[in-house]
C-alpha cells in the first residue's frame, strides 16, 4: 500500500497533536494511589469484605484483619499484592485473590484568574478549557458586574470565619490525637495555630475542648471501672464456686467410704440397719449438693466470659470511633484549608479593577504535578488533559487588554 507525503506528513502532526506538553498522561495500569483516591477492594469468593476506602492524610487505607496499609505511591497492581500479602501475614487468609479498582480519583486545583479557584473533581477527558469553565471562566469576566473594593469587606468576614473554623478543626484534632493515646490533656503546637487568628479565640477554643476531652475521658473511664469490676465480681464468684466444689467433693469422697464401711457392718450384723439408710441418705445430700454447685460454677464461668466480651467490645467500639472522628476532622481540615486558600487568592485580587480580556489577551498556564514521586512544572494550553492531582496556575496580564 502506498502512502502520499502528504498522509505522512498529518500523521507526523497528529502524533505531535496527541503527544502535547508535559508528561505523559497517566493510564490506570501505571497510576499511582495518592491522598484523596477512592478505592474498592474485594475478595474473590468473600462478597461481606467487598468495601470502598479513601487513601488518607498519611497515604493509607483501612483493611480488615490489617488495619492500616499504605498505598500513596502505589499502583492499583502494587495495592492488590500488598493486601494479599499483608493478609497472608495477618493468618487471615492462605491465598487471597485480591481485587482493586479505583471507584473516585483524587481532585485537581485551579488557582489564579479564575472566579472560583479551589478543588475539583477529576474526570477522565477532562483538559485545561474544561477546568476553567468549572471554575467559573476567567476571573475577569466576574468583575464584569462585580465592584472588588465592595467585595472586600464580605471576604474579609469570611475569611475570619474559614479561620475560626480551622482553629477548630487544629484543637479537635489534637484533642482526639490525646485521646486516642489516653491521655486527658494535650498541647497545641505552634505550626498548627492557624496564622491571623486571634490568640484569644485559640485559647478559648483550646480550653472548651479540654474541658470536653476531660469529661469524655472520664466518662469512659467510669464505663470501664464498671466492667472491670463486673469482671473481678464474676471471677471472684468462680474462685469461691471452684473451692466450694471442690470441698464438696472431697466430702462426698470421705461420705462414700463410710456409707460403704457401714453397709459391710450391717451385713455382718454388727450395725444397725437404719444407720446404712443414714449414711445413703447423707451421700444423697452431698451429690445433689455437689450437682447444684457444678451447675451454678458454669453459669458463673459464662457470666464471667461474657463480662470479658463486652469489656472487649467497649474499647474496640472506642477505638473505631476515635479513628473514625479523627480521620473525618482532618479531612474537615483539609477542605477549610483549599476553601481559605481559594479566598485568601481571591483577597490579592480584590483590591484591583480587573479589565476585560481581549482576544490577544491569552492566559499563562502552569500545571504543577507529581510524577512519581517528583513534583515538575510545564507550559500547557486550553487544550492539555489534566491528571488528577494537578495544580492549574491560570495568569492573565492585566496589560493585555482589548485593543492593546
Amino acid at each position: 500500500m502506498m502512502v502520499s507525503p502528504a498522509s505522512c506528513l498529518r500523521l507526523v502532526l497528529l502524533c505531535t497533536v496527541l503527544s502535547g506538553p508535559g508528561p505523559a498522561i497517566a493510564t490506570e495500569s501505571n497510576y499511582k494511589l495518592d491522598t484523596g483516591d477512592i478505592v474498592e477492594i474485594d475478595i474473590f469468593g468473600m462478597p461481606d469484605f467487598k468495601r470502598r476506602a479513601t487513601v488518607n492524610i498519611d497515604g493509607d487505607v483501612a483493611i480488615p484483619f490489617v488495619g492500616g496499609l499504605h498505598a500513596s505511591g502505589l499502583s492499583l497492581s502494587d495495592l492488590r499484592s500488598s493486601i494479599g500479602a499483608a493478609l497472608i501475614r495477618a493468618g487471615a487468609m492462605q491465598n487471597p485473590q485480591v481485587t482493586v479498582e479505583i471507584t473516585e480519583h483524587r481532585p485537581f486545583f485551579i488557582s489564579g484568574d479564575v472566579s472560583r479557584p479551589g478543588a475539583t473533581a477529576w474526570r477522565k477527558g477532562l483538559t485545561v478549557r474544561h477546568a476553567i469553565a468549572l471554575s467559573g471562566g476567567f476571573d475577569a469576566l466576574r468583575f464584569r458586574s462585580e465592584n472588588p473594593l465592595m467585595a472586600t469587606p464580605e471576604l474579609r468576614s469570611r475569611q475570619q470565619a474559614l479561620l475560626l473554623d480551622l482553629a477548630r478543626a487544629e484543637t479537635r484534632i489534637a484533642s482526639l490525637r490525646a485521646e486516642i493515646a489516653d491521655k486527658t490533656d494535650f498541647e497545641m503546637a505552634e505550626a498548627s495555630t492557624p496564622q491571623g487568628a486571634s490568640t484569644q479565640v485559640m485559647e478559648d477554643i483550646a480550653k472548651a475542648e479540654r474541658h470536653a476531652l476531660l469529661s469524655r475521658v472520664q466518662q469512659w473511664k467510669k464505663q470501664t471501672e464498671f466492667q472491670q469490676r463486673k469482671v473481678e465480681q464474676a471471677r471472684e464468684l468462680v474462685a469461691a464456686l471452684t473451692e466450694s466444689l471442690d470441698q464438696q467433693s472431697e466430702a462426698a469422697k470421705f461420705q462414700k467410704t463410710a456409707m460403704e464401711r457401714t453397709t459391710a457392718n450391717v451385713a455382718k450384723g454388727v450395725a444397725a440397719i437404719n444407720r446404712g439408710d443414714e449414711e445413703r441418705r447423707s451421700l444423697a445430700m452431698m451429690k445433689a449438693s455437689e450437682t447444684d454447685t457444678r451447675s451454678r460454677l458454669a453459669s458463673a464461668n459464662t457470666d464471667l466470659a461474657t463480662a470479658l466480651r463486652e469489656l472487649d467490645r467497649a474499647t474496640a467500639d472506642r477505638t473505631a470511633t476515635l479513628q473514625k472522628n479523627f480521620e473525618a476532622a482532618s479531612v474537615e481540615r483539609e477542605k477549610v484549608k483549599l476553601d481559605l486558600r481559594a479566598l485568601t487568592e481571591k483577597l490579592l485580587y480584590a483590591g484591583a479593577l480587573k479589565a476585560q480580556i481581549g482576544r490577544a489577551a491569552a492566559p499563562e498556564i502552569v500545571i504543577h504535578r507529581n510524577v512519581d514521586g517528583e513534583k515538575t512544572s510545564f507550559n500547557a494550553d486550553q487544550d492539555t488533559q489534566i491528571q488528577p492531582g494537578d495544580l492549574i496556575e491560570i495568569t492573565i496580564d492585566p496589560m493585555a487588554v482589548a485593543g492593546r
